[in-house]
């Protein structure tokens, strides 16, 4: 028949005792006591209910091991940041970098193109103009070559993210 014990605040057992609780060696214990993790009294006694909460919280992470718990928490903290992002996604309040990265490559190079070829379209306007005439309506081709950046919508990176699920 198996002896039942009543453990209290004031019951001790030796290292061997603790060791059989906590499934560990007896070596192990002693490690643990001489690292702080555990205590024991002068007579190399260890208090059971004391060292059952110190090992308890030392595999809880507050010896730098990790914590179950902390670890859930973060991964909980994770996925909720995930939702926001796949949310703010469909939303179109955020866009992958590299749908950016496109489009906007493909608006710059168009820029470029067209101021470019600005000289030859304005050419024949600007003959015989005076210096102010050619001011204005070389400002004027300019500022609507870059009105047209200004029209963000969107929808051009969805288009960009189609494009690359078609490839």
């Amino acid at each position: 028949m198996e002896q039942i014990v009543k453990i209290t605040k004031t019951t001790k057992t030796t290292a061997d005792g603790l060791a059989a609780c906590f499934g560990l060696s007896r070596p192990r214990i002693v490690q643990l006591a001489n690292a702080g993790v555990l205590v024991r009294d002068e007579n190399s006694k260890y208090s059971v209910t004391e060292n059952i909460q110190r090992y308890i919280n030392s595999k809880a992470g507050t010896d730098g091991e990790l914590s179950l718990d902390g670890e859930r928490t973060k991964h909980e903290k994770f996925k909720s940041r995930l939702t926001e992002l796949k949310l703010a996604k469909m939303e179109n309040r955020m866009h992958d970098a590299h749908n950016i990265e496109l489009v906007m490559t493909e608006m710059l190079t168009n820029l470029r193109t067209q101021l470019l070829g600005l000289p030859s379209q304005l050419a024949g306007q600007l003959a015989n103009q005076s210096q102010e005439k050619i001011c204005e309506i070389m400002t004027s081709a300019v500022e609507a070559k870059l009105s047209e950046l200004a029209g963000y919508e969107p929808a051009m990176f969805d288009e960009a993210d189609s494009d690359e699920e078609d490839d």
